[in-house]
C-alpha cells in the first residue's frame, strides 16, 4: 500500500512539472536584465508595480522610444513584434465582454480572434498572459507596446458600448411597441363598452386601470407588472399629447399628479352604434387574443354601481391636497356622485390649472388648509380675489378645530369647512349638496 502512495506521489509531482514547463512564457523582466543595466531594473521596478509601464520606463532610462524597447525586447525573447494592436470585438462573449475587457486591460495584453475563438494574444509581457481565463496554453503570443495596447482596448470599449446602445435602442423600440399595443388593448376594451375614458391608478401599492361602462358599471383590471413599468414611462412622455387609434380617433393622455396615475379620454364619435339599452357587450376576440398574447390583462371584473346616475353629466372638480391616499379614496367617493375629479398638490399648481385656457372650470374646488409652497388660506384668498375664479364654491378640509378658524375661513370666501376627522362620506354629502343647490350659470 505504502509502495503504491508513493507512486501516486510521484506521478503527480512530474505532472505538476509538465504543467509549469507548458504555462512557463517569456518575460520581459527577463529582457530588460540584458537591455538596461541592474541599476535600471531596480529603478524601474522601484518606481511603478504596474508592469504595463516597465517598457516605457525603462525606454526612458536608456533614452529610446518605447516602441524602440518593446522591439528589442521581441527580439532578445525571440517573439513576434507587433506594432499595430487590431483592436478585438469582444461582443462574441455576450454578457462576459466587459469582464473580458477589465481582465486584459489590467495585464496590458489583448487578444487575437477568429470567429469566436482566441487564437492569440498580444501583450506587454507576455507571462502574464498565462493567469488569463481564455489563455489555454496553444495560443500563438506576440509582444507589443503598452501604449497600442492601449488603444486597441479602448477601441474594443467603443465596440462593446455601440453593440450594447443598439441592444438598449432595440429593446427600448420593442417596450414602446409592447406598451402601444397594450393601450390599444385597453382602449377597444373601453370603447367597446361605451366608455370616453380610462384611468390607469395606482393605490396602496397597486396599480390597476379602471373605466365606466355604458350602463354605469365601473370596469376593473390589472396589467401585466413585466409591462406596467415601460407602459408608465411610455404613457409619461406623451403627458399633454394626443394619440391616434383607429376606433376612437385622437386620445388625449393627461397625467394625474403623478406619472403612476394617467387618464386617456376621447369623444364620442358620431359612427359609433349604440348598444341597445340593458345589452352588455362582449369583449372583442381580437382584443381576447391580443391580451392573451402579450399576458397584460390579467384579470376584468365589473362592479355595479350604487344607483342609475348614467343621465346626469360629469361634474368636474378640482381636488387641492398632498395627500395621495386621501385623494385617491375620496376620487372614488366622488365618482360614485358623478364627478369628474382633477387634482392638484398645492394652490401654486391649482391656479395654474383654473389659468389653463384649455382646461374646464370646475363647478367646485375642495382644498386643504395645510400644504406646501402655497397653503389653503392663501390658495382661497387668491380664488376670492379673481373675479374669474370667486363664484366657484370652495370647500376647505383641515384636521384643525375651533370656532374662529371656521368663521375666519367663511370670511375670506369658503362655501363650508369639513374636518378631515370626519368620514370622507360626509365631504360628499357636502359636495352633493352645494352641486344641487348651486346654479351651473353662478358656479362657472
Amino acid at each position: 500500500m505504502k509502495s503504491l502512495q508513493n507512486a501516486v506521489a510521484a506521478f503527480l509531482r512530474r505532472r505538476r512539472r509538465i504543467g509549469e514547463d507548458t504555462v512557463r512564457l517569456p518575460s520581459l523582466v527577463k529582457a530588460m536584465r540584458t537591455l538596461v543595466p541592474r541599476s535600471v531594473m531596480r529603478e524601474v521596478m522601484g518606481s511603478s508595480h504596474d508592469r504595463r509601464q516597465w517598457g516605457v520606463l525603462a525606454a526612458a532610462w536608456v533614452g529610446v522610444s518605447e516602441r524602440e524597447f518593446v522591439s528589442a525586447a521581441a527580439r532578445e525573447l525571440r517573439m513576434p513584434y507587433q506594432d499595430n494592436v487590431v483592436a478585438p470585438d469582444l461582443t462574441v462573449f455576450g454578457p462576459k465582454a466587459r469582464s473580458i475587457l477589465s481582465d486584459l486591460r489590467k495585464i496590458g495584453a489583448s487578444v487575437i480572434i477568429d470567429g469566436v475563438e482566441v487564437v492569440g494574444f498580444v501583450a506587454t509581457d507576455p507571462a502574464e498572459v498565462r493567469g488569463l481565463a481564455l489563455f489555454d496554453g496553444t495560443q500563438s503570443l506576440a509582444i507589443a507596446p503598452w501604449t497600442e495596447i492601449a488603444k486597441a482596448l479602448d477601441r474594443a470599449e467603443r465596440i462593446i458600448a455601440e453593440a450594447q446602445a443598439c441592444l438598449d435602442n432595440a429593446e427600448s423600440a420593442r417596450q414602446s411597441d409592447l406598451s402601444r399595443k397594450v393601450i390599444d388593448i385597453l382602449i377597444s376594451e373601453a370603447s367597446a363598452h361605451g366608455a370616453t375614458s380610462f384611468e390607469i391608478l395606482t393605490y396602496e401599492g397597486k396599480t390597476r386601470y379602471q373605466f365606466q361602462t355604458l350602463e354605469g358599471r365601473m370596469a376593473l383590471g390589472t396589467i401585466n407588472p413585466g409591462a406596467l413599468e415601460a407602459l408608465i414611462v411610455h404613457l409619461s412622455s406623451l403627458d399633454g399629447e394626443t394619440i391616434a387609434h383607429e376606433v376612437v380617433g385622437r386620445v388625449l393622455v393627461r397625467m394625474l399628479g403623478s406619472p403612476a396615475n394617467v387618464r386617456l379620454s376621447w369623444k364620442v364619435r358620431s359612427e359609433r352604434l349604440l348598444l341597445p339599452e340593458n345589452e352588455t357587450p362582449e369583449i372583442s376576440q381580437q382584443c381576447v387574443r391580443d391580451a392573451d398574447m402579450l399576458r397584460q390583462l390579467q384579470s376584468h371584473e365589473f362592479a355595479r354601481p350604487q344607483r342609475d346616475t348614467l343621465a346626469a353629466p360629469a361634474q368636474p372638480i378640482l381636488v387641492v391636497d398632498d395627500n395621495q391616499m386621501f385623494c385617491r379614496v375620496l376620487e372614488k367617493l366622488l365618482r360614485r356622485e358623478q364627478c369628474d375629479v382633477a387634482f392638484a398638490e398645492n394652490g401654486e399648481q391649482a391656479l395654474e390649472k383654473l389659468g389653463d385656457s384649455k382646461g374646464l372650470l370646475p363647478r367646485l374646488i375642495i382644498c386643504d388648509l395645510h400644504m406646501p409652497r402655497m397653503n389653503g388660506r392663501e390658495f382661497l384668498s387668491r380664488v376670492k380675489s379673481d373675479s374669474r375664479y370667486r363664484l366657484i364654491p370652495v370647500v376647505v378640509l383641515t384636521s384643525d378645530e375651533g370656532a374662529d378658524l371656521e368663521s375666519n375661513l367663511l370670511e375670506l370666501g369658503a362655501t363650508a369647512f369639513v374636518s378631515k376627522s370626519k368620514d370622507p362620506r360626509v365631504l360628499c354629502a357636502q359636495v352633493a349638496r352645494i352641486l344641487r343647490d348651486t346654479p351651473v350659470e353662478e358656479a362657472a
